[in-house]
């Protein structure tokens, strides 16, 4: 008690000065606007920058997630094929076989913008030229296709959305390639619709849609969605199915941009045998 009496009354000058700055500056601030205004703005952007970094780190975190579940999905995809070399460098994925020659690179990007009410959708992504993006490459989310790109500039692109009227992809279903376009019809965020499938094929509920070998923008074995219904008419020799995406369009936040770095020479065999 005596060395607390002792340091208060060493202090006391020190103690008395800081109790009346606080004092002088709670009165400045409660009894004038101006500077009761520009305190509390400053607050405030304190405020907001912590919370733009709180979601920076979130976004990372999330991103980092991701990154996992595509990283397992190939692994998974590949476990049984030839293909069995995933590497993991920087933020992008390379696919290599067998003899480590690179197949194609998997580019990570967030989607700034984003429909999935429309005929025609799309959405933006921000990763462009600089990183090696260009027109009419596939891309995919964590969960299954996402769409293509249709335009870049140096930093952004613009992907086509696999819900969008004019996007065109041939469907494997076990193991089968079904020559007929996936349709988006515009009528829910996630349901797809594939017609004229005999009924003589072994399809049923349940089965999983991905892409085949008739496509050069998505590796073979992309999840595209799930058959949730089979409409048949006692009529008809032919059933249309409805197909759910395995992407889910309306919580879509991050991307990847398949760069097949043998595409244009595929594309020019093709060409030259048409």
């Amino acid at each position: 008690m005596q060395r607390l009496l002792a340091f208060i009354e060493h202090n006391i000058h020190i103690m008395l000065f800081v109790i009346l700055q606080v004092v002088c500056g709670f009165l400045i601030f409660r009894l004038n606007p101006y500077q009761k205004a520009t305190l509390t703005n400053s607050v405030a952007s304190v405020t907001a920058s912590s919370s733009q970094l709180a979601a920076n780190v979130s976004g990372y975190i999330g991103l980092k997630e991701e990154n996992l579940a595509l990283q397992n999905k190939i692994a998974e995809q590949f476990r049984n094929e030839s293909v069995s070399s995933l590497y993991y460098l920087a933020d992008t994925f390379t696919v290599r076989d067998t003899s480590r020659q690179p197949l194609f690179d998997i580019v990570p990007a967030q989607v700034v913008y984003n429909t999935s009410n429309k005929a025609k959708n799309i959405f933006i992504i921000n990763k462009g030229s600089d990183q090696g993006i260009k027109r009419n490459m596939g891309v995919i989310s964590s969960q299954g296709i996402a769409g293509k790109v249709i335009a870049t500039d140096n930093d952004y692109s613009t992907v086509m959305s696999l819900l969008n009227t004019d996007f065109n992809l041939i469907p494997n279903i076990n193991d089968v390639e079904y020559y007929l376009p996936i349709d988006w019809e515009n009528k829910e965020p996630n349901l797809l619709s594939l017609k004229r499938i005999n009924k003589l094929e072994m399809i049923t509920e349940g089965d999983v849609v991905k892409t085949g070998t008739s496509t050069v923008l998505f590796p073979r074995g992309i999840t595209i969605g799930t058959i949730d219904k089979v409409h048949s008419k006692t009529t008809s020799q032919y059933c249309n199915l409805d197909i759910v995406t395995a992407t889910d369009f309306r919580k879509l936040r991050y991307v990847y941009v398949i760069i097949n770095n043998d595409q244009e020479d595929i594309e020019q065999l093709i060409q030259n045998a048409e």
